[in-house]
């Protein structure tokens, strides 16, 4: 008999373009949504692309002005102990977008997860 595994559903949010204070701005390449598909798969062994671009507003809570975005939502259920794991990965593997910030849900709750870009990006230019 299989272990019974809770799974919790969870979602996110990634613009299609870069954030005009971390990056220029630009839409992402398809060789970067490429690598994160790729890396999420091998860290969680699954994700779905909804269909669709999600249009939304936000208040940047550093600056105070309105943000007006394009994302793209990613739904991935995953063991509820795994949830720590996956925000920490999003957290570093989110900086190849040139966020500040990923729109993140699980069951429910939403959070705002701050990217580690500055330390990332730098390895990334080496």
């Amino acid at each position: 008999m299989l272990k019974k595994t809770k799974f919790i559903q969870t979602s996110f949010l990634i613009p299609l373009h870069e954030d005009k204070d971390i990056g220029n701005g630009r839409l992402h390449p398809q060789t970067r949504w490429k690598q994160f598909q790729r890396k999420l798969y091998n860290a969680f062994g699954a994700w779905t692309l909804a269909p669709g671009n999600y249009k939304g507003s936000y208040e940047d809570p550093e600056t105070g002005l309105e943000v007006s975005d394009l994302s793209r939502k990613f739904i991935l259920a995953v063991p509820k102990k795994d949830l720590k794991r996956l925000r920490d990965f999003f957290k570093k593997e989110g900086a190849i977008f040139r966020q500040k910030y990923i729109y993140f849900e699980a069951a429910g709750k939403v959070e705002l997860l701050e990217v580690n870009y500055e330390k990332i990006l730098r390895n990334y230019r080496k």
